[in-house]
């Protein structure tokens, strides 16, 4: 009897030539190719083990319910793109049955497109390509001008180029996902555009209001210098981000990045606009809104929910708290909804604006006859005297503050009218070395 040991001795695994080359150009660290150059490789690689005269990799396109080629090849040279519709082609029958599918004998009614036409053609084999769902992505087709002799050996090796294929193809895919979202960005770019042109009339008015009085020369320059920088600095980061997405080097991570930077300035110009035209329906005195009653934990709690993503898009150490002096169901005030939250909207921004790190407090007390709320921050504060000019239209505590930390003037000017129309008063409190306190009282019953 012979000795198994010595029978495995002599007759160690040997894979073929083509069998072993093929796992080297599949997982050796030299050939890890990623891209539109993998797809090229590969068919390259691939045509050559199986001895096909032709192979291609095509991706479905559901929309157009077509094949679209992402990489072709003959022995010699990678050849130009082909599509073709799905229906009635060669690859439907991979696609529906998904399983490989071997055809001899082919006519030119056959042929998949114009560009094989007198090639004679003989036989077509295929494999289907599969994304993470398991689903079919794509096809990888062979086209030989002879007979296949040993059908086994080139199906096999088409299936071990399929996985990566297929992989690499739904990578792509991802990729061409991510520039659907960057062309949605552009045209969130236009809208921006054309509320920056809204702006401008508004901007206008405002150079117009301004020129009456004699005193607001230099308070319009410098509103004007900042809303300027406001709606560019933000326009700047939009367009320049958006100019970026296009480039076909980022990363995923590097994309959401992108993205979630364009997003945030998006909403910072948004509030620069909101806010002029918030200023201009108020100096036109065209404000018109029902009071009606408002849950006031639900309403902070709303607040500290948009703010605490605010700040953490800003990346900012600060802590967003809540003073709630009534349990729900006692919290209610009587008043203009929209304005109320305006008020605290506009105060918490500028909290957040002017406060590199600590906290931030929004909280209420309720007395017999009034209701006094209270926005406290360890922010840069307001200097000694300022605390009533910081209200006036266009006017910021300390200009040199402006470029640091950003504003155009109007946001505690808004709070104060919105304050009036709920028949209320708002005053700032300050100590520089503690950050600035805000309050505000509003009756408890109105007219």
């Amino acid at each position: 009897m012979k000795n198994p040991d010595k029978i495995f001795n002599n007759n160690k695994i040997e894979l073929d030539n083509d069998l072993y080359s093929c796992i080297v150009d599949l997982f050796s660290p030299e050939n890890q190719f990623v891209g539109e150059s993998f797809f090229t490789n590969a068919i390259q690689k691939l045509i050559k083990h199986i001895s096909a005269d032709f192979v291609f990799i095509a991706r479905i396109n559901e929309v157009e319910e077509s094949l679209e080629s992402v990489a072709i090849c003959d022995r010699k040279d990678i050849l130009p793109q082909i599509s073709f519709p799905k229906k009635g082609s060669l690859c439907e029958k991979v696609i529906d049955n998904k399983c490989p599918t071997f055809i001899e004998n082919l006519n030119q009614n056959q042929i998949l497109n114009d560009f094989f036409k007198n090639k004679q053609i003989k036989a077509y084999l295929a494999v289907p390509l599969y994304g993470s769902d398991h689903e079919p992505i794509g096809v990888l087709s062979a086209l030989f001008q002879s007979e296949i002799r040993n059908l086994k050996r080139p199906e096999s090796l088409m299936y071990m180029f399929s996985s990566r294929i297929g992989t690499e193809l739904e990578h792509m895919e991802s990729e061409r996902e991510l520039k659907r979202r960057n062309l949605e960005l552009l045209v969130f770019k236009e809208e921006l555009i054309k509320k920056n042109e809204e702006l401008d009339k508004i901007n206008n008015q405002l150079k117009a209001a301004k020129l009456k009085a004699e005193e607001s020369n230099m308070l319009k320059s410098s509103f004007l210098a900042n809303l300027s920088h406001e709606i560019r600095t933000p326009m700047n980061a939009i367009i320049g981000f958006t100019e970026l997405l296009k480039s076909n080097t980022l990363n995923p991570e590097e994309r959401t990045e992108y993205l979630d930077i364009v997003h945030q300035n998006g909403n910072q110009l948004m509030r620069v606009m909101d806010a002029i035209i918030d200023i201009s329906k108020l100096q036109a005195k065209a404000y018109v809104e029902p009071k009606k009653v408002v849950l006031l934990n639900k309403t902070f709690a709303s607040l500290k929910y948009a703010f605490s993503k605010e700040i953490e898009a800003c990346r900012k150490p600060i802590e967003l708290k809540l003073f709630l002096d009534a349990n729900d169901g006692d919290d209610e005030i009587y008043t203009h909804p929209e304005a109320l939250y305006k008020v605290f909207e506009h105060l918490l921004d500028n909290a957040v604006k002017f406060t590199r790190e600590g906290e931030i407090i929004l909280g209420y007390i309720i007395y017999d006859d009034y209701y006094e709320f209270f926005i406290k921050d360890t922010g840069v504060g307001i200097p000694e005297g300022e605390e009533e000019k910081i209200f006036d239209l266009f006017r910021q505590a300390d200009l040199n503050n402006t470029r640091e930390f950003e504003g155009n003037g109007v946001g505690l000017s808004i709070v104060k009218k919105y304050v009036e129309i709920m028949q209320g008063r708002v005053w700032a409190e300050t100590n520089q070395d503690k950050g600035a306190l805000f309050k505000i009282q509003l009756p408890k019953f109105t007219d």
